[in-house]
């Protein structure tokens, strides 16, 4: 037992010490077990400073109280985060959003205020375990069920993007349009910041201990430009991280994560047939931005724009930069970034000379004699 103890320092140890933002992670955390990771932070402390004035909840079919925030009034989106993350990266663009349409998003379960699942026999008693992608699906399924949602458009980030292309295909019927911005799918690299959480050699360790270093790597590497990560936003993902039974919920979330990255999916996103947007930043260094052109491939008639400066978190990163474009598919208009009317986007003066009819303008090519 003393040696297993003994392990566990050293490896603790080695953790922190290869974090480049220890600083970060120890400003950040509200006490020193919480910086180590090997407390849970209190659940009336997250609630209390992490619910909106909005704020709802409605229970999933296994007594999972699910948070989330409805918003607004008109035509519906409705905005799922990604891995790692809970409904608070959308807060902007609810705010932006809501003045014109009813906008929802939502914590999925493991993740956010709606935390980690509940126990099948007793309801009033967390079991982490129970967490899987059909879970995470079916929680989403059956809360747009639940809320009676039709005809509404479906943006997706990162898993949450994997997760909305795999709806769209189940449920073509309820979906208008679908938004995906860094979605996963196809293999590609494991970050590292993922391996303390998933590694085989690691990750029993993490079911119990995970220092807050762990989060403030991950958030840190799904930024374009570090200084944009602010305190307060750090601090949150730190909070929700530890949350009760969260530590066990982080790791399965995770190796769902990797193992999507490392095997890729059989699932074949050629069959969407809705309109479809995808968002990428080339500066991310999470989701593979090679993937891009992939995708848009896969899905017929799907529009493509990147932003060169913008890393995976755009929409917090900086919360302005795609709501143009977003707004603008959704009324069925000409995208802003494609249309030369912005220059954040993918669209280049050579974009635009390639798309001209050449012969029209300066007549035919001189023949090679």
């Amino acid at each position: 037992m003393k040696r297993f103890n003994l392990s566990i320092l050293v490896l603790l140890i080695s953790v922190l010490s290869a974090c480049a933002h220890v600083g970060k992670a120890t400003k950040s955390s509200p006490s020193l077990l919480s910086f180590l990771g090997v407390a849970e932070v209190p659940d009336w402390y997250v609630t209390s400073r992490y619910t909106y004035p909005d704020s709802k909840w409605i229970e999933n079919d296994f007594g999972l109280r699910v948070h989330y925030r409805d918003k607004g009034e008109g035509e519906v989106i409705v905005l799922v985060h990604g891995e790692a993350s809970s409904l608070h990266v959308w807060e902007q663009w609810v705010e932006n959003l809501s003045q014109d349409y009813r906008v929802i998003a939502l914590d999925l379960p493991g993740s956010g205020l709606t935390g980690a699942p509940h126990c099948i026999d007793d309801t009033t008693d967390t079991c982490a375990e129970n967490l899987s992608e059909d879970y995470i699906l079916h929680t989403l399924t059956y809360f747009i069920e639940d809320l009676n949602l039709r005809n509404f458009t479906l943006v997706g980030h990162s898993y949450g993007g994997y997760l909305a292309a795999n709806y769209t295909l189940a449920h073509p019927s309820r979906v208008k349009k679908l938004v995906l911005m860094a979605p996963l799918a196809h293999q590609q690299a494991v970050p590292d910041s993922l391996h303390y959480l998933t590694d085989t050699e690691t990750h029993l360790v993490a079911n119990y201990v995970q220092p807050a270093t762990i989060p403030t790597e991950i958030a840190h590497q799904r930024y374009a430009e570090e200084d944009q990560l602010t305190d307060a936003a750090l601090e949150r993902y730190i909070h929700l991280s530890q949350t009760e039974g969260a530590l066990r919920a982080n790791v399965l979330h995770m190796q769902l994560v990797r193992r999507l990255m490392e095997q890729g999916t059989l699932t074949n996103f050629s069959e969407i047939s809705k309109d479809t947007l995808l968002i990428w930043g080339e500066r991310d260094a999470w989701s593979n931005v090679e993937h891009a052109t992939r995708w848009s491939e896969e899905i017929s008639g799907s529009v493509l724009v990147k932003y060169p400066f913008s890393g995976n978190l755009l929409m917090e990163e900086e919360p302005e930069l795609a709501l143009p474009d977003l707004t603008a598919f959704i009324a069925g208009d000409p995208l802003p970034s494609l249309d030369g009317g912005g220059s954040e986007g993918s669209f280049t003066i050579q974009d635009a000379v390639d798309s001209l009819d050449q012969e029209t303008l300066f007549g035919p090519p001189p023949s090679a004699d």
